[in-house]
């Protein structure tokens, strides 16, 4: 039986092609034209339309293995997990999918990386499958996209190079959306329909996730707060209105510190996340009715009026076609992370995070390098386990691949540093 190094599974989707395409125009470069891959569908049709897509851009599809599946059936989902030595999952929802994968990958001992950003689920495939994978030593590692590789990689680039002991980590996260979709309309989206699927059940399964947290780690609930990070639901930082961020990462980087504490006796780094809008009036339209919508999002009737209609519901902002090639390219994000010292004397630390088309571009890289570093650096990381990003690449470059495909890092106020650190 044929097996590669790494199979994208759910290939032909909107952000699986994202993905397939860069691993494509990579698997080129000299450094990396020995990894050999293939890619995995439910629609044999649909397979073919893609390798064809990537045969235009000069690539020698008859070396690409492709494997027809159904993730729900576990006979064709393990032909496949059996044959790489990595899998990179692209199928969504994760809620409702990505379990049937994590489990074949254990069975089958095949690493396994993922794009979700949905934390319920990441937290039950903890709970059910992190002795499992860590008996089978086989890394089960979510949450390698944009949610949340640019801030655990950020951390891991601060903790290395920090000159005292870090305590604490603010980072703010700012989208540049293009002029013309401040107010959304018709042809003006910028994600696709997948990515508001998984959201809706990100909001209906929130309050889930709360009490499930409390169940994991009951021992943190009572820990105090570092008092830099005690901030307002709103408040102001370097003349703009920030309030904090929706995403996964401040949860996956608990969950990362948790695992340091127990495996290393790390002294656990404090993480908050901030974001802003690009005008004042979006405070007052878009948060508002996102709290009406995740109360709202606990009755069925109301989560399947959000999945028929996502371009009303979004204003326009996420539809079935997608974005354009140029939204997406014009789409810029900065995550800006400020470190500090448990002592008061040491002097803050900054890194700057920048990049384009966040949620696919910048999503298929993080995912793919993801791929490759546990492919390269395998020695590097813990044996097995359900592990955040963080945990696993702690000691490795990733983040050296990832400044030379898109994403850029910057070292800034901090003296007798260079602007871009090697590790």
């Amino acid at each position: 039986m044929e097996k590669v190094d790494i199979i994208v599974i759910g290939a032909t989707g909107f952000t699986g092609k994202h993905v397939v395409k860069q691993l494509a125009a990579f698997s080129k470069h000299s450094t990396y034209k020995t990894i050999t891959w293939g890619v995995s569908g439910r629609s044999t049709e649909k397979v073919k339309l893609l390798l064809k897509e990537i045969a235009e851009n000069d690539v020698d599809t008859s070396k690409i293995l492709t494997v027809i599946s159904d993730v729900k059936d576990e006979n064709t989902l393990s032909n496949v997990t059996r044959r790489a030595k990595i899998v990179v999952n692209c199928t969504g929802p994760s809620t409702l999918l990505s379990e049937y994968i994590v489990k074949a990958c254990i069975q089958t001992g095949t690493h396994y990386v993922d794009i979700s950003a949905e934390l319920y689920h990441i937290l039950n495939v903890y709970r059910a499958y992190h002795k499992l994978a860590e008996e089978a030593n086989v890394l089960i590692v979510p949450s390698c996209g944009f949610a949340s590789i640019p801030t655990s990689t950020g951390i891991i680039l601060m903790d290395e190079h920090y000159k005292g002991s870090l305590h604490t980590v603010e980072c703010y996260v700012e989208l540049h959306i293009p002029r013309e979709c401040y107010f959304g309309g018709r042809n003006k989206a910028l994600v696709h329909y997948g990515t508001w699927e998984s959201f809706v059940h990100e909001l209906s399964n929130m309050k889930k996730y709360k009490n499930l947290k409390k169940l994991t780690f009951p021992e943190t609930q009572n820990e105090p707060l570092p008092r830099e990070l005690k901030k307002s639901f709103f408040h102001k930082h370097e003349g703009k209105w920030w309030f904090t961020y929706p995403g996964p990462d401040t949860e996956v980087d608990f969950m990362s510190q948790m695992y340091f504490k127990e495996k290393m006796g790390k002294k656990p780094v404090h993480f908050k996340a901030y974001t802003t809008m690009p005008l004042i009036v979006h405070f007052f339209i878009i948060i508002p009715l996102v709290f009406i919508a995740y109360y709202a999002c606990r009755l069925k009737c109301f989560r399947h009026l959000m999945w028929k209609y996502p371009g009303f519901f979004s204003f326009g902002l996420m539809s079935h076609k997608g974005p354009s090639e140029k939204l997406r390219n014009d789409l810029k994000y900065t995550f800006t992370l400020t470190g500090k010292g448990s002592d008061s004397t040491d002097k803050p630390y900054t890194v700057k995070i920048t990049g384009s088309d966040p949620a696919y571009h910048s999503t298929a890289a993080a995912v793919l390098f993801s791929a490759v570093t546990i492919l390269l650096e395998r020695e590097k990381m813990p044996k097995g386990g359900v592990l955040m990003p963080a945990n696993v690449f702690y000691n490795t470059n990733i983040v050296e691949r990832l400044k030379c495909n898109g994403i850029n890092y910057e070292i800034v106020d901090v003296d007798s540093q260079p602007d871009n650190v090697s590790k």
